[in-house]
């Protein structure tokens, strides 16, 4: 081979490499855009429901700690609260679930830990449903006596 030939097969894949360099840099972007994507849509609002169910799970766990400050007044809700069954603890759960974010939860812990039941009463009438009040009325009728 001559010097020109060997010359110009030098430089010719020296320039594919830095075009092949560059594809392989552009693939990779994109492939980490889409990767990027795909967990903001997908993996971003399961956690979130997964960390808002737990949100509200500690939420009733506390409620039921508390139970002597919130219904001291009232016996017949901490013996309700006390023996709620596995069902009617994930109904209260979920419609927790369904409000509760970083503000609210703060709010509602500062009313268990204060034994604040107006407060709490007040908080359901404002952010619960007339379908949700009637349901968790529902839950505690089945347990008073």
């Amino acid at each position: 081979m001559s010097k020109n030939k060997r010359k110009n097969a030098y430089y010719k894949s020296k320039k594919e490499d830095k075009n092949s360099a560059f594809g392989h840099l552009m693939i990779s972007i994109i492939i980490l855009g889409v990767v990027v994507l795909l967990f903001i849509n997908v993996a971003l609002p399961i956690i979130k429901e997964g960390t808002k169910k737990i949100v509200a799970e500690k939420t009733v766990d506390l409620i039921e700690d508390n139970i002597d400050k919130i219904a001291a007044d009232h016996p017949e809700v901490k013996e309700a609260l006390e023996s709620l069954s596995e069902e009617d603890r994930e109904t209260v759960t979920e419609i927790i679930a369904d409000h509760i974010d970083t503000e609210t939860a703060g709010e509602v812990m500062e009313y268990v830990n204060e034994g604040d039941k107006d407060g709490l009463m007040e908080y359901a009438v404002e952010n619960l449903s007339p379908e949700e009040i009637s349901k968790l009325a529902e839950i505690y009728g089945r347990y008073s006596h």
